[in-house]
């Protein structure tokens, strides 16, 4: 397992308060919207966006990127070690 993975599924635990879930539930296939996902909104989005750039100093800067980057757990994690 990649450390950003790992340090991606701690952020959204304690940011988006998604103490239900443990790390291990939360896999680079895990959907953010849309049936059978996360169940995010735009709050925890702009969460994400303020925690990745915090952790990794990683910025979300347009719409469009942030829509093709928020689509699953996966995608965040490719996008977080593409822009380091």
């Amino acid at each position: 397992m990649s450390e950003t993975l790992h340090k991606v599924r701690e952020l959204m635990i304690k940011r988006l308060k998604l103490n239900k879930l443990t790390p291990e539930e939360i896999t680079g296939d895990t959907l953010l919207f849309g049936p059978g996902s996360l169940e995010l909104d735009s709050i925890d989005v702009l969460e994400l966006v303020v925690g990745i750039k915090k952790e990794f100093g990683v910025e979300i800067a347009d719409r469009q990127t942030a829509e093709k980057v928020f689509t699953s757990v996966g995608a965040i994690v490719r996008f977080i070690e593409e822009n380091k």
